[in-house]
């Protein structure tokens, strides 16, 4: 019996990852990992009038978690800020047919969503430093902290 875990989408997208590399002085980056396992991402993105121009990966990590990086990544590019802010681990999940991983597999859940805590974190400080005034400081801090 094969494994629910490997689909065809996963293993081809673990092999085949999406907009791996680096991006030369990124608007912004961060970098996460998972010791559990190992997995290992920074993610990069490029920000021009509001919209993800562009947006590159590196690290090591597991099959499903290369490929839900390299998914994200396709997800975001050109979308605007509000689209990957208001992103759900459910809508990732579902595009490579892993929503049975919230409640079947809590570890390698952390693998599959790796790159969303990534993209969350690295998107909320940028935004935090664009912020003019106090209160929508402490909003974005609101909104930030109900992520997970």
């Amino acid at each position: 019996m094969s494994d629910p875990l490997y689909t065809e989408i996963i293993i081809d997208e673990g092999k085949n990852p999406q907009n791996q590399g680096t991006i030369e002085n990124p608007d912004i980056s961060h970098h996460d990992s998972n010791p559990m396992c190992g997995d290992s991402i920074t993610l990069q993105m490029s920000i021009k009038d509001g919209l993800i121009a562009d947006v590159k990966w590196n690290g090591d990590g597991c099959t499903i978690c290369k490929a839900c990086t390299s998914v994200l990544t396709q997800m975001i590019k050109g979308k605007d800020l509000d689209y990957a802010r208001n992103l759900k681990k459910e809508e990732i999940l579902s595009e490579l047919g892993l929503e049975y991983l919230l409640k079947q597999s809590p570890i390698r859940i952390k693998c599959a969503l790796l790159s969303l805590k990534v993209l969350k974190f690295g998107l909320y400080s940028y935004l935090a430093k664009k912020l003019k005034d106090l209160s929508s400081f402490d909003n974005l801090k609101e909104e930030a902290a109900s992520l997970y």
